[in-house]
């Protein structure tokens, strides 16, 4: 089976993506932004998730969700 990577500028979505347990492999510096690169484990997961978040509808821990934009922020602070 051939794992995939996820390739977004959505903060809160790829924060959703690490809190139900997608791996972040890193980010870039683009021209328009930054990006986050994710590793995509679970195609059916990451397509249900893409689905509910699209909707305003995903439900996430908020302990984990929170710490996962910390995270991100910091990820971002890496190409001020």
């Amino acid at each position: 089976m051939e794992n995939k990577i996820i390739v977004t500028m959505d903060f809160y979505f790829t924060a959703l993506l690490l809190s139900k347990g997608f791996e972040m492999l890193g980010s870039e510096k683009h021209e328009r932004g930054v990006v986050f690169i994710v590793q995509n484990n679970n195609e059916n997961l990451y397509r249900k998730l893409k689905e509910q978040f699209d909707k305003h509808d995903a439900y996430v821990n908020m302990s984990k969700f929170v710490k996962n934009t910390a995270l991100l922020r910091k990820e971002l602070d890496k190409h001020k």
